[in-house]
C-alpha cells in the first residue's frame, strides 16, 4: 500500500470518527457551550438527549444567586444554521443565524419567566423584591450588534412586592419596541389595585430609564399608602412619581 493510499485511509477513518463523535455528543455539551458563550451566567441542568436534540433546565447566575428560567427542548438544524427551541408547552420558536449579515432572527418567541428577572434588567428594582410571572411573546425579532428590531410584549401577571402584604397588586403589560438601535419601553396597567403607567428606554451602557406615575385604584388608597410613598414622592394628590434612573446616574 503506497503512502498516498495510507494517508487517504487515515483521513477517511479520522473523518468517520469525528462525525460519529459529533453525532453521539451528549446534551451536556450544549450546557458547556452556553456557559462559555455567556461567561458563566447561563447554565443547563438535568440535561437529556444529545447535542442535536435534547432538553434541560435553564439557569441564570447573578448577584442574587441562581434562578431557574424554566424547562427547554432544542433541535439543532445545522444545515439551516438554525435551532428549534421549545419553552415549556409552547409551540417551538425558531432561532436562525445569518453569519454574512451578522444577525440573528427569532420567530414566534414565547417564554414564561419569573418576575424577579426584572431585577436583572433593572438592578434599581432589587429593593422591591418583585414577584409574579412574566409571559413574553413576539412574532419576529432581528438582533445584531447594534440592537433589536421588532416588538416584545411582556405580560406581568399576579404582580406583587415583598414590600407589601397585598398580593396580587395587579396585572401589567410591558412593551419593548426596537428600531434596530434604540429600545423604547412602556408600562401599562391591565387590572389591579395598584395603577402604574410609565414610558422610557433601555440603554446597553446605563440600563433602564423609566418615568411615569403610580396610584391606587378606587377604594385601595389606604391599603397601598405605605407602598406608594416608598415608590416615590406625591406629585399630585393621590398620584406618585414612578422613576427608574440609569445606574450611573443613581450612584452617589
Amino acid at each position: 500500500m503506497n503512502l498516498r493510499r495510507r494517508a487517504s485511509l487515515v483521513l477517511l477513518f479520522a473523518s468517520v470518527f469525528f462525525i460519529s463523535l459529533l453525532a453521539l455528543a451528549p446534551s451536556s455539551l450544549m450546557g458547556h457551550v452556553l456557559e462559555r458563550a455567556s461567561s458563566g451566567q447561563l447554565m443547563l441542568a438535568r440535561t437529556q438527549g444529545s447535542l442535536w436534540q435534547g432538553s434541560g433546565i435553564l439557569l441564570l447566575k447573578d448577584s442574587s444567586g441562581i434562578r431557574s428560567l424554566g424547562a427547554y427542548r432544542w433541535h439543532l438544524q445545522p444545515w439551516k444554521a438554525a435551532m428549534q427551541l421549545q419553552a415549556g408547552a409552547y409551540e417551538p420558536m425558531t432561532i436562525q443565524v445569518h453569519p454574512l449579515l451578522a444577525r440573528v432572527d427569532v420567530d414566534h418567541l414565547r417564554l414564561d419567566l419569573p418576575a424577579a428577572l426584572l431585577e436583572v434588567a433593572a438592578p434599581q428594582l432589587h429593593p422591591y423584591r418583585l414577584q409574579g410571572a412574566l409571559q413574553a411573546h413576539a412574532d419576529h425579532l432581528q438582533l445584531d450588534a447594534h440592537g433589536m428590531l421588532g416588538q416584545i410584549t411582556v405580560d406581568w401577571l399576579h404582580a406583587a412586592s415583598g414590600l407589601s402584604p397585598i398580593a396580587p397588586l395587579g396585572d401589567y403589560r410591558i412593551t419593548l419596541n426596537g428600531d434596530g438601535k434604540k429600545l423604547q419601553a412602556s408600562l401599562s396597567t391591565q387590572a389591579g389595585k395598584l395603577q402604574l403607567q410609565a414610558t422610557g428606554h433601555l440603554d446597553p451602557a446605563q440600563g433602564v430609564q423609566i418615568s411615569g406615575t403610580a396610584q391606587a385604584a378606587a377604594g385601595a388608597k389606604e391599603e397601598l399608602n405605605e407602598l406608594l410613598h416608598y415608590i416615590g414622592p406625591e406629585r399630585q394628590p393621590g398620584i406618585y412619581t414612578l422613576a427608574l434612573m440609569p445606574q450611573s446616574a443613581a450612584l452617589p
